[in-house]
Parts: structure tokens; C-alpha cells; sequence
């Protein structure tokens, strides 16, 4: 339970020594002094009222918790601290060494602290001196109990004192108004068991409870600056702290420690936990579970608190000389000495809050405030602390920060940067503080010129780029990285991406090229201008047929050799990429050892190879490269497996080496706009045409150049191939049914896949018409008159568009009439109506349609005489002239489709026509007729 307190007279005085500080004679000596001068107690009242208004007015628990710290000093063990109210009485009582004679003298003196001299009390901040004043400010009686005696300050006994003691006063001196600590009174009421001191407030008019609150607001605070305390307790709320050195984060002067502040109450407990750098008497502190320190609202601390502000965003306790009211620093104090532990405990917070615990210049609130800040900043720019990529910590003077550095780039860079800041103090946002510390801003151009001559594996370099490229935002970031050295996948470096190439199919290197390794490509060297390459695009590119030219002409083959592995794995990694035709010309090895182009070898057992003369000029390509590369990528090539094609695509000239290429190219008004050909055609063996032609038509490249007839393969072909004694131009696709009986089909299995190799109806050339004139003159094939027909006028349309003349054509030796015969002796009909006077056997069709301008082409292709000009012919009789509107001529004109004529026409009831043909005469009856003045005769 919590003792009463009681009176200065109490019974429980010690009978032996009722006043062991001598308080009487304390009394009496201030006593007389204020009788023999009585300015000297208004100086004593105007200053003890100074000290509660001004100097201690807000400082009552710290300096009664100042007074415990130094009492657990000299005791030398833990300080405790306890505070109660018990009715209108405040209660702080501590442990330690009790009140002594000189703790008295102090209190009554108002400037005399007993704090002692000797080193082993260094710590104490000042036992029972000034700062007690403080308790005035609440209380006009204070009793301090203690194990070693009692006292008593009572304000008005003392004014009862000075009045008894014929003290002269001033008229306007009030009771209220006299100093209540400079008259002791002693006491034998002693502290609250398990105390060794006991301060008494009786409160005067703060309800005790505000007071309670305020005091165990304050108590953690205290607990920090006051290091002889470990424990305050506020009515049944407990602080305390627990001190822990971290002996691997101490050196260089400075004692690192961990110090947890419990507050225990009924709600639970709380915690606190801080970090302390100290450094002989001064302590630098940062709360680690909380912000750092309000700028605006931190103090120096030496060690409660003083009036000198500062701005700092750690709190600082320090052993600094103040003035008498601890509000301000003492004139001859260097507040500058207190700087150097600022960098122990910057080396020890959390590397991400560091930069934020830098001060800032700009904020200094005070003279005293800027000169720390400086000496703080001094320190932290020439003393390693900030934390590098490499673990180390750097002095910022002497380090550089990558704005943005991430956590990969910082693991790919900090082998190679050991200046170089972490990335958790790299953020842009940053850069104000690096800039105000001395840090060097290191840009991406920077980096670039740095890595120049760097040694790594690709994979190293991808890495590289992968953590770079979150930085590259803009057309300025690419400039700056226009050295950034890359690695080629011919194992060199380049310095900058321009002119590199990077592929996803692309693995090996090229020597015409410079592509990027592969292991090494990343997207962002693409952003710096490094260009996609395909397949075909490595193939096409000028400088490879350079070089197989150049390889062309070596015999050793020592250029080819590099070269072919090298453009044959570019053909194993495409397999659809188009392949210059200049490529066939790439040396390769033959059986023999010899180095010969591609499209002069053939594999082993090629078909290609069956169907040549035997004395062909192809070698035979060596096993090891078909082992290595394998027999597709090494037809692609060019290397011979079946029938290989010539492509060009913007042809000028016949010179691809093609058989009669010039007389097919003669046969085109312009250049062909694109040139696709099988080559080597005039080397297959006469007698082997059926299986070449077998496989042209199996070869999914060559079947479309068959189908087109204008083309130089089907050209050649039609000219050339013979198949049974007969040229590939004399035969007929089997389904043509335009030339049935006309020509022989080609004895083939693939006849009809050929048909754009053999003959069509539409003659190309006079060759080809001769070929379907004489063969319609055989009497010996069985061609209808709708072919014969089908024939003439596919030749007479030939002609009519320029293909050949009249001249040019070889004249047969008859001509198929409309009976299917062959006569010499036969006219062409280029007259409808003479058909009803001709025989079968004498009429010669141009066309279905009877055309006289086709007719008169015939006659001329033919040598035979048009009907027309052969017959002379009269109509018997006059008829009845009639207009067309008549209903005969009408009909006649509905029956042929004509536009009525603007001629005669007369009317017959029986039309007969006299015809004569040299010495021969007949007549015939005809159901119209246009006789040589133009009239038309109808029969009714």
C-alpha cells in the first residue's frame, strides 16, 4: 500500500539526530541574510519565480527522473522509478544512493548542484540542484523523503518564518509570492518501502490525474536519456528498457546498441525499439519500427531535453554544457563535436532508410542547429557509410550512382563497379541527396564506356541487356547506349549495335554478317538498332555471293571449307528460306577430295544421275557432307538429287547457261518478268526420256514449270524430249480432244501432267502449224470435221495475231474436207450459201463459222482456191421482188440471226441454181442464195 505522508514533526523522527542535514541552520543562515539585506530575498523570490516560469515550467518529471538516474549512478545498479497519486499528493519515488547533506544545501541554494566531479560520476546530469525547481511549478509543499532523513519545503510556513524573523517586506510582497525552496524543514516521515527516495508533491490546483498521463507520455523518452534508468512506473502502467549491444555492427569508436522500450499496461504491452550509435558522451538514436524524428519538432538532448531545436532526423544525446535553466547550450560548447557518431549509426540502419535520415541544410532552424548539420554532412561525405553493389559500404565522395539501378543490374554490374551505390539508394527521386553528399551521377553513356574491354560469356552480356532495358525509355537512352559493346556470334566484340544483326533462327555465326550471339540477344539491342535477320535475308545478302565467288576460285578450298558449314547450318535452320541461285555455285567436296560448286555434284544413288549420258560432267558429293548436313539441306544447295531449277527474278539477259536460252528468249517481245527453269535437260540420255520425264512430273518444284507452255522448261521440252522417235511437240496430251486424230497421244503414264510440254491446237509458231496441217492431210488418221475444223481455225487465228506468216508454214499435201477425206482438188467455202452446191468432198471448212477473210487465210495456207472465186454461179429465174418486211424474208432473217439487209430480195417458188466449175456444169435447188449483184433469193 502507499504510505501516508507526514508531518515535518512527525513522531517517527529519529531521536538521535532529529535533523541529520542541519536544516536549521540553513533556516537560519537564509534568514539572516534576508534581514540584513532585504534585496536579497526579493532576488531570491524573483529568481526561484524565473525558474518555475520560464527555466523549469514544463520539465517536472524530468528533472525528478533526472535526479533518480544520478542517485542509481552513484549507486551504481539499474535505476527504478515509480509514480502514484494518492488524493491530492503526487508520489515519486526511485532507488539509488539517498538524499545527503550536500543534496540539501543544493535544494535551499537554487543555483548549487551537488553533482560530483569525480569520474565515476561523469554520467550524473546534477543531483538536487536548480532543475528541482520544477516541483514548485505544481506544489507549494514538497517533502523529500529519504532512508538517509527527511525535509520539507512548505511556501507557507516559510512566509510564517520570514515574518517571525522580522524580515523587512516590501509592501507588495505576498505570501504567495516567497520562495518555497529556500527554507528546509526536517522531517521524519521516511519512503515508501523498497525506495530509497521519495519526492512528495502536494499538488495545488493540476488534478493529478493530467499529470499522470503527462508523466507516462514522457517516461519512454526518459528511459532513452536517461540511461541509469530501466524502469518507470506510472500508477499501474510500466516502462521499461532492455539494452542490447550489437557488438558485430560496432567499430571505428562507436558502440552499437538495440534498445527495446516496453510499455506495459492494461491494454497490453507495447513496444518500441530503437537503434543508438554512442560515441563517448554522445548518443545518436533513430527508432526502428517507427519514423525517424520530426524535423520540425526535434531537440537537443543533453541528456532530457533542451530549447536548442533541431532539425536532424535522428535524435541526439549528448554530453554537452548548458545553460543553468538546461534550456540552451553553454557559450564555450562545440555542438560540431557531437557529429562523427552520425555515421556509425548510418552504417547501421536498414541501407533503404539511410538516405533518409541524410540532414538537409535548407531546414536548419537555428545557428546551432546548421553548424551540426554541416559538421553531420562533412562526416557523411568523406566516410564510408552508403551502401555499394558489392555489400560494401562507400563514402559518398568517392562513389557513383546509377539513377534507377535495379536489383538484377546491380548483380550484373557490381563484379565490374565497386563505386557504384546500391540499388535501394539509386531511386531517381534520390538523386537531390546523392548530388548534396558528393555523389557522382554515373549515366547510362558512362556505363557503356565502362563495360568497354569487359570479358564475359554471352549469357553474362544477356543478363546485362535484361536488367538494362527497364531503363531505356527514349530516343536519349538509346543515343547514350550507342557504345554498349556487344558480343558477335563470331566470338568478337562490337562496340555499339549498328550495323549487328540478331535472328531467332539464326545460332552460328556468319562472316559475312555480323549477327549477335545468341546466347547473348535480348530485345533491347534491338531497341538500339540491331535488325531482325531471317534465313533468307543471311542467304540473299550480297557479301555471301562475294565470298563464294571468292571461294570459287581458290582450288584448296580453304575459304570454301568455313564458308560451306557455315551457309549449310543457315539451311538446316530454315528449311522453308528461298536459296539464291548463286549459292549452287559454293564449293563442296567430292569423293575424290576435289573442291567443286554445288550444282556440278549429285548425291550418291541419285535418280538424277540414272537418267544422264554416261559420260555426264557431275561428281558425286562427299558421304561426310551428306553425314553432316543431311541430303535436303544439301539439294536445297544445289547439290543434284533430281532435276535442278534456275531462278531468277529479275532476269535481263539469257545467261543462266540454259540450253537454247537465246532462241527461247528471241521468242519474247519483252524479257520474261521473272525466270524459273530446269537446267541441265540436254544431258539426259535420248533413250531415257520416259523415266526423266517421270521424274519432272514427281518433282513438286518443276511440275508447275511443266504446266506453263510458255515457260523455257515446257518450251525446251517440247522441242527437245523425244519419247518413241517422236519429239514431246508431236504428241498430244490424252485428254485433249481438240486434236484427237490429229496427233498421237504421248504414250506416257503421266501424259496429261505433261500437257503443257506437248502440242495444243493453237499453234505457237509456223513449226507447229505445218505440224497440224500435214497431219490433217494423212489420209491415213481418222480426224472428224469438227477437229479438222477446230484445226484450220485455230491456225488462221495464229497467223492473224503475228505468230508466224503464211509464207512460213509448210503447204501439206491436201486438206480435210467436210467428209473427213483428204483431197488436193477441194475448195475452201468462204460463202455460207455455197455449202448447199458443194459436195462434202469438195468443201473445206475454215471454221465453224463460215468467215470469208478466215476462208481467204486458209486457201492461201492451203494453196486451194476459195468456193467463191472457183464457182461461177446464176439463178434461174428473176422471183418476185419484195420488200424484207415480207413474212418469208422475215422469217429468213428470225431463222439466221441477221439484221434485215437493206438489199433486194425476191421471192422464188422454187429457187434453182446453176453452177459451173471449169468444164463442168449442175444445177441445184437451194432454199436461199446471194447472187453476184447482191440480191437475196428466198424459196417459199
Amino acid at each position: 500500500m502507499v504510505p501516508s505522508p507526514s508531518d515535518a514533526d512527525s513522531s517517527d523522527a529519529d531521536p538521535v539526530n532529529p535533523d541529520p542535514f542541519g536544516t536549521a541552520r540553513v533556516r537560519a543562515a537564509t534568514l539572516q541574510a534576508w534581514r540584513s539585506s532585504p534585496t536579497r530575498l526579493a532576488e531570491d523570490i524573483a529568481a526561484e519565480t524565473d525558474l518555475v516560469t520560464v527555466g523549469y515550467r514544463d520539465r517536472l518529471l524530468t528533472e525528478l527522473a533526472a535526479n533518480a538516474a544520478d542517485a542509481a549512478a552513484v549507486a551504481e545498479q539499474p535505476g527504478a522509478l515509480t509514480i502514484w497519486l494518492s488524493g491530492s499528493e503526487l508520489h515519486v519515488a526511485n532507488t539509488g544512493a539517498p538524499l545527503s547533506v550536500e543534496g540539501v544545501r543544493s535544494l535551499s541554494a537554487l543555483r548549487v548542484s551537488a553533482k560530483s566531479s569525480d569520474r565515476d560520476h561523469r554520467d550524473q546530469v546534477g543531483r538536487f540542484g536548480v532543475g528541482f525547481t520544477a516541483t514548485a511549478t505544481v506544489a507549494d509543499r514538497v517533502e523529500l523523503r529519504s532512508t538517509t532523513g527527511s525535509v520539507v519545503f512548505d511556501r507557507a510556513a516559510t512566509a510564517q518564518a520570514i515574518v517571525d524573523a522580522g524580515v523587512d517586506l516590501s509592501s507588495s510582497m505576498s505570501s504567495s509570492a516567497f520562495p518555497l525552496l529556500r527554507l528546509p524543514w526536517a522531517s521524519g516521515q521516511p519512503p515508501a518501502d523498497g525506495f530509497d527516495t521519495e519526492v512528495v508533491l502536494h499538488l495545488r490546483d493540476r488534478p493529478g490525474e493530467e499529470l499522470l498521463d503527462s508523466m507516462l507520455a514522457q517516461a519512454p523518452d526518459l528511459l532513452l536519456e536517461l540511461s541509469g534508468l530501466s524502469r518507470i512506473t506510472v500508477a499501474d502502467n510500466v516502462v521499461d528498457a532492455e539494452w542490447v549491444e550489437r557488438p558485430e555492427l560496432s567499430g571505428a569508436g562507436a558502440t552499437i546498441s538495440e534498445i527495446a522500450v516496453r510499455i506495459t499496461s492494461a491494454g497490453g504491452v507495447q513496444v518500441r525499439r530503437w537503434l543508438q550509435a554512442r560515441r563517448g558522451a554522445t548518443r545518436w538514436l533513430v527508432r526502428l519500427d517507427g519514423p525517424a524524428e520530426d524535423p520540425d519538432r526535434n531537440v537537443l538532448r543533453a541528456p532530457t531535453p533542451t530549447g536548442v531545436e533541431l532539425s536532424l532526423p535522428c535524435r541526439l544525446i549528448a554530453g554537452l554544457p548548458l545553460t543553468p535553466d538546461r534550456r540552451h547550450l553553454h557559450p564555450d560548447a562545440d555542438i560540431a563535436s557531437a557529429a562523427p557518431g552520425y555515421v556509425a549509426l548510418m552504417r547501421s540502419v536498414d541501407l533503404r532508410r539511410r538516405l533518409g535520415l541524410v540532414p538537409e541544410p535548407h531546414r536548419a532552424r537555428n545557428r546551432d542547429d546548421a553548424r551540426l548539420v554541416d559538421a553531420v554532412l562533412a562526416d557523411l561525405r568523406a566516410q564510408a557509410w552508403l551502401p555499394g553493389v558489392d555489400g560494401d559500404d562507400l563514402a559518398p565522395a568517392r562513389s557513383v550512382v546509377l539513377p534507377g539501378l535495379s536489383d538484377d543490374l546491380a548483380a550484373v554490374l557490381g563484379e565490374l563497379f565497386g563505386d557504384l551505390v546500391h540499388p535501394a539508394v539509386s531511386d531517381p527521386g534520390q538523386l537531390p541527396i546523392l548530388r548534396r553528399l558528393g555523389v557522382d551521377e554515373l549515366g547510362l553513356a558512362a556505363v557503356a564506356e565502362r563495360l568497354a574491354g569487359v570479358e564475359r560469356a554471352p549469357d553474362w552480356w544477356h543478363r546485362l541487356y535484361a536488367a538494362l532495358a527497364p531503363l531505356v525509355a527514349s530516343s536519349r537512352e538509346v543515343e547514350e547506349l550507342a557504345a554498349l559493346p556487344v558480343p558477335r556470334s563470331d566470338g568478337r566484340m562490337a562496340i555499339g549495335v549498328r550495323g549487328l544483326y540478331v535472328s531467332e533462327s539464326i545460332t552460328s555465326g556468319m562472316r559475312w554478317l555480323p549477327t549477335v550471339d545468341p546466347v547473348a540477344r535480348h530485345p533491347l539491342l534491338e531497341r538500339l538498332g540491331a535488325q531482325e535477320l531471317t534465313v533468307a535475308q543471311a542467304l540473299a545478302d550480297p557479301g555471301l555471293e562475294q565470298l563464294v565467288d571468292a571461294a570459287a576460285d581458290e582450288p584448296d578450298g580453304e575459304l570454301a571449307a568455313g564458308l560451306a558449314d557455315e551457309v549449310l547450318t543457315l539451311l538446316h535452320a530454315d528449311e522453308d528460306a528461298k536459296v539464291p541461285a548463286g549459292l549452287a555455285g559454293l564449293p563442296l567436296p567430292d569423293d575424290a577430295g576435289d573442291w567443286r560448286p554445288a550444282d556440278e555434284l549429285l548425291l550418291p544413288e541419285s535418280p538424277l544421275g540414272s537418267v544422264l549420258v554416261d559420260d555426264h560432267p557431275f561428281g558425286i558429293v562427299d558421304s561426310s557432307m551428306l553425314d553432316a548436313y543431311g541430303a535436303d539441306v544439301l539439294r536445297r544447295l544445289g547439290v543434284g538429287w533430281g532435276f535442278m531449277v534456275i531462278s531468277d527474278d529479275l532476269p535481263t539477259a539469257p545467261d543462266h547457261e540454259l540450253p537454247d536460252e537465246e532462241l527461247w528468249w528471241d521468242g519474247h517481245d519483252e524479257p520474261p518478268a521473272e525466270l524459273h527453269a530446269v537446267r541441265d535437260l540436254d544431258l539426259v540420255d535420248p533413250d531415257r526420256w520416259p523415266r526423266a520425264l517421270e521424274l519432272l512430273v514427281a518433282d513438286e518444284r518443276i511440275a508447275p514449270l511443266l504446266r506453263d507452255r510458255d515457260g523455257y522448261t515446257a518450251w525446251w521440252l517440247r522441242g527437245n524430249a523425244e519419247v518413241d522417235g517422236l519429239l514431246l511437240g508431236d504428241y498430244r496430251a490424252p485428254s485433249d480432244r481438240a486434236l484427237q486424230g490429229v496427233l498421237d497421244p504421248l504414250p506416257h503414264p503421266h501424259a496429261d501432267e505433261l500437257a503443257g510440254t506437248l502440242a495444243t491446237r493453237d499453234p505457237a509458231d509456223a513449226a507447229a502449224a505445218s505440224l497440224l496441217l500435214t497431219r490433217l492431210a494423212d489420209p491415213d488418221r481418222r480426224v472428224s470435221a469438227g477437229v479438222a475444223a477446230g484445226v484450220h481455225a485455230a491456225v488462221i487465228d495464229a497467223c492473224r495475231h503475228g505468230r508466224f506468216s503464211v509464207d512460213d508454214v509448210e503447204i501439206p499435201s491436201g486438206a480435210r474436207t467436210l467428209a473427213e477425206t483428204v483431197s488436193d482438188d477441194a475448195m475452201v467455202v468462204d460463202q455460207p450459201w455455197l455449202l448447199a452446191v458443194l459436195a462434202d468432198e469438195e468443201a473445206v471448212l475454215a471454221g465453224r463459222v463460215i468467215d470469208s477473210s478466215a476462208a481467204e487465210i486458209l486457201a492461201d495456207l492451203l494453196e486451194l482456191p476459195c468456193a467463191s472465186d472457183e464457182l461461177t454461179t446464176v439463178v434461174r429465174d428473176e422471183g418476185q421482188a419484195v420488200t424484207w418486211d415480207e413474212a418469208v424474208a422475215v422469217r429468213f432473217g428470225a431463222l439466221r440471226g441477221d439484221v434485215p439487209p437493206s438489199g433486194q430480195v425476191r421471192l422464188h417458188d422454187a429457187l434453182w441454181v446453176t453452177v459451173r466449175r471449169r468444164d463442168g456444169e449442175r444445177e441445184r435447188r437451194v432454199s436461199w442464195w446471194v447472187d453476184d449483184r447482191g440480191v437475196t433469193h428466198l424459196q417459199r
